[in-house]
């Protein structure tokens, strides 16, 4: 049997056992999915999903019973996604600074991620990952997640034209890149 959360919630009858069983039960594999498509790194998707739900369920209080959860739970893991991204960057330069030289890049997609992205895939997803993140990210949910402009718009807080103005650019960007062959390895 289901439960509908919005009810209990509403009613202020949620368990925390009923809250984090749904939570996970509804959203651990698409924040999963999000993160992975998003930092590229299967066990750092995994954190951020996990962290993604803890945070959700510990700020359910903060959430509209009868809004969208999906929205809502998806602009967590959005902004999970984005802190680790953060971090990892910061946590790069302080590695340069230290060795005052370059890193070098040596993450290894994983057999899984390279047995299911053929060369096409490849050079999709290396002109997306060129893409400003202002357009990566809506080409992401979108295609990735197959949310709609209006659901997209909800998670960047963004107003819908502002996010259908982004998917246009985006594509119109992807294309030039794919048709120049000018995607960098």
């Amino acid at each position: 049997m289901t439960i509908n959360l919005d009810y209990l919630l509403e009613r202020k009858q949620a368990t925390e056992d009923q809250i984090v069983t749904y939570l996970v039960a509804h959203f651990y594999e698409p924040m999963h999915h999000l993160a992975l498509t998003i930092l590229q790194e299967p066990l750092a998707a995994d954190d951020v999903a996990q962290e993604t739900l803890l945070k959700a369920a510990n700020r359910i209080h903060q959430y509209e019973p009868h809004s969208n959860l999906k929205a809502w739970v998806y602009r967590i893991g959005l902004n999970e996604a984005r802190s680790y991204l953060r971090k990892q960057k910061a946590r790069q330069r302080m590695q340069r600074w230290f060795k005052r030289e370059t890193v070098v890049d040596t993450a290894v997609p994983s057999p899984e991620t390279q047995a299911i992205q053929n060369e096409r895939d490849q050079k999709l997803w290396q002109a997306v990952n060129q893409l400003p993140e202002k357009h990566r990210l809506p080409i992401l949910l979108r295609y990735s997640h197959n949310l709609s402009a209006p659901e997209i718009a909800e998670i960047l807080q963004l107003p819908p034209g502002t996010v259908r103005s982004r998917l246009h650019y985006a594509h119109r960007q992807l294309h030039h890149l794919l048709t120049q062959d000018t995607v960098t390895l």
